[in-house]
């Protein structure tokens, strides 16, 4: 493991001044914008150390990786946190199992600070096993913002990030305007009917939902899933969505957002 950009150990005067400047700092459009990334890549883990001869310490951890460095490189630094950079020798997930080395950059919160960032992203995040996660890191369970509640800019914080994680775009040429695709691919039906019921009553986008293929796990059979976004000059609603993506502050990514702007740009 290589550490990339180091940050001080927490301690509760660092802790206090961090959180005081962060509350002030950070809106709701944060919020939405990491509930994304962890209903998708992110990570909420309790475990017991045991340590002999000394008292078990449980710890709360909270983490983001990717093989990508710029979102996990933005949320070290928003939370100031220390980025590192691991490698390893890896098989993918069912059905293709196919050996590769595995490019990975991770930010951790802990203690404290895991708790204070999961109880700010807990209203906004969707999955409900992501829920299930962060309440076990809690020790209780936040309430949920209501979809009724939720403005459209918090939607478009939302499903930019969401999208980024577990998605992605492409640009398809035309005779006279290209337009663009983006999926989101789950084994989750619930988590994207929800994105999909969430992306339509609050932005009028129109996306469309299929099974996409069955196959083996270790713990049985599963089903993937995906939600798709369609963008054209002709489809108003969905060509004003991907519009709203490439504003300043809202995707998080660069290689995936420059092919939305390449489709808006047009």
């Amino acid at each position: 493991m290589t550490v990339l950009n180091k940050y001080p150990k927490q301690t509760k005067e660092r802790n206090k001044v961090f959180f005081e400047k962060k509350d002030q700092e950070l809106t709701n459009l944060d919020w939405t914008k990491w509930a994304g990334w962890y209903d998708t890549d992110g990570c909420f883990t309790v475990f017991l150390e045991r340590i002999k001869g000394r008292k078990s310490n449980l710890h709360k951890v909270v983490k983001l990786s990717l093989k990508d460095r710029q979102p996990v490189e933005l949320f070290s630094k928003t939370f100031e946190t220390s980025l590192t950079y691991n490698e390893w020798k890896t098989i993918t997930p069912e059905p293709y199992r196919k050996e590769y080395i595995a490019n990975v950059y991770v930010a951790r919160l802990k203690a404290e600070k895991a708790i204070w960032f999961t109880k700010n992203i807990f209203p906004y995040l969707i999955k409900q096993e992501k829920k299930d996660y962060a309440a076990k890191l809690l020790g209780y369970r936040p309430e949920s913002k209501d979809f009724a509640d939720w403005t459209t800019d918090e939607v478009i914080h939302y499903l930019a990030t969401a999208l980024e994680g577990d998605g992605y775009f492409e640009c398809i040429p035309g005779k006279k305007t290209n337009s663009i695709r983006s999926q989101i691919k789950s084994s989750d039906a619930q988590y994207l009917s929800d994105i999909k019921y969430i992306a339509n009553d609050k932005l009028g986008v129109i996306s469309i939902f299929r099974e996409k293929e069955i196959y083996k796990t270790r713990k049985g059979i599963k089903t993937k899933y995906d939600l798709g976004f369609y963008g054209s000059q002709k489809n108003l609603n969905n060509l004003s969505f991907f519009k709203s993506l490439v504003k300043d502050g809202v995707m998080t990514l660069d290689r995936k957002k420059q092919k939305v702007q390449e489709f808006v740009n047009q």
